[in-house]
């Protein structure tokens, strides 16, 4: 007998279908692993997870440059627990660990099992603590709230669910409920939450899926609200958290792309930037007030940073972003060797830009060398730089002078058979060396 599309057979069929989707989306919606304290216990495909992450974790640490800076480490480290709830930090399952990685781009993300990474780039970005701790305090959300494991159970689901969801589709397709399928209402269920995060894309590696892509909308704006929340318990000025967004849409005349933080694009961090306030509309409360010590602290840890990463940007021709780095090292004080170091090679990589005021900016540079040498006479590249600089304008005087410090303080440095071999044709020429 032929049975009527609508015949009450067919509607149960389709609801016993969408039932059992439903039922595997709902997996997605795990609790945080701060809320079982003590007695959390990660579930099989955790742990799972989590040996993925720690193996390529690995592989990340043999193939990326790490900032070594034991100073920086306790002190990121310093931050997170002030920002880790009771909750999470009582968990006896994992923990945070910060490293910092060699990159001038604007990212940050964190591996499932509490591995958080933090680019130079980023950390030379911020402007103080409070806005230091928003990024973290983002990444720690998505480890506390599972938001790879929540993820990666969105795209089993769906896998599995796929027939299901044909099945369903055909039997409702001539029915007064196909207008509310056919707009994904599939009972305005978990299912919203799976197809949002699946438009970004499936089968990436761990690391791709946390720095580049993100979760989707919905776990990065739980990310960012968690975040905010975690700032506020632990006493930092809730008011700097839309202006990690606002500084950063400012790309210094950059146009590489090379930012793919999860506020890369000028729209996303637009959109943060309004729901930043938005949160803080919602949960007022007294501003936090300056923390001068802490902002001492900050300066003192960052300016390093600054110094590195200007050089990373400097390499990468990127020289409106070093620039405003080095006028930050700068401004931090006292004077430093390292940073009349780096402004002379962005001055100098100034002048190759093109023939306008090169001289003046080669003279800039010879001064900061000269600056960099009296400050710290002991560093053999400062004088290899001037050495160079003095013999491409026949100085050869000063180059023989610089260069045999360079070569005494470094006689197995890369290029020392070069430099020996000018400094022996600056001996048997015209201008000899004192």
């Amino acid at each position: 007998m032929i049975r009527h599309r609508h015949h009450p057979f067919f509607r149960g069929i389709a609801l016993l279908t969408l039932a059992a989707f439903l039922s595997a989306c709902a997996t997605t919606r795990l609790p945080p692993i701060s809320a079982a304290g003590g007695g959390f216990q990660p579930e099989p495909d955790e742990i799972e997870l989590w040996e993925d992450a720690r193996a390529e974790e690995s592989i990340l640490l043999e193939k990326v440059a790490t900032y070594e800076d034991e100073e920086l480490d306790e002190y990121l480290a310093a931050i997170v627990e002030r920002l880790n709830p009771p909750g999470m930090a009582a968990n006896p399952e994992l923990e945070y660990q910060v490293r910092v990685v060699e990159d001038p781009s604007l990212n940050a993300f964190a591996y499932p099992h509490g591995s958080l990474y933090v680019h130079t780039g980023l950390l030379a970005r911020v402007e103080n603590e409070d806005q230091l701790a928003t990024v973290l305090a983002h990444e720690m959300t998505h480890v506390e709230n599972r938001h790879m494991l929540r993820y990666r159970r969105g795209v089993q689901n769906r896998e599995i669910a796929l027939g299901a969801v044909a099945i369903a589709a055909s039997i409702w397709a001539a029915s007064e409920s196909w207008d509310e399928v056919t707009h994904g209402h599939w009972g305005k269920a978990a299912a919203i939450d799976i197809f949002s995060e699946l438009v970004i894309g499936l089968g990436l590696e761990l690391a791709m899926l946390a720095s580049v892509n993100g979760y989707g909308r919905d776990l990065e704006n739980e990310a960012d609200q968690g975040g905010f929340a975690k700032l506020g318990a632990a006493g930092y000025d809730l008011s700097q958290a839309p202006r990690v967004y606002e500084i950063l849409q400012d790309d210094h005349g950059d146009e590489s792309q090379l930012e793919v933080f999860f506020f890369g694009s000028h729209p996303n961090l637009e959109s943060r930037v309004a729901s930043a306030k938005t949160w803080l509309g919602q949960h007022p409360g007294s501003p936090a007030a300056p923390k001068i010590a802490e902002g001492q602290a900050f300066a003192r840890k960052m300016r390093p940073v600054l110094r590195a990463d200007a050089r990373l940007n400097i390499e990468a021709g990127r020289l409106h972003i070093a620039e405003d780095e080095l006028r930050r090292a700068a401004a931090i004080g006292p004077p430093d060797a390292g940073v009349f170091y780096l402004q002379a090679m962005l001055h100098l990589a100034r002048a190759e830009e093109g023939p306008e005021n090169r001289a003046g900016l080669r003279a800039q540079a010879r001064r900061e060398l000269d600056q960099a040498v009296e400050l710290d006479a002991k560093n053999a590249e400062y004088w290899g730089a001037l050495g160079h600089l003095a013999h491409q304008e026949k100085d050869y005087r000063r180059a023989c002078r610089a260069f045999e410090n360079y070569l005494e303080l470094d006689s197995d440095a890369e290029d020392a058979v070069e430099v020996q071999d000018l400094v022996k044709d600056l001996r048997s020429g015209q201008e000899r060396c004192p």
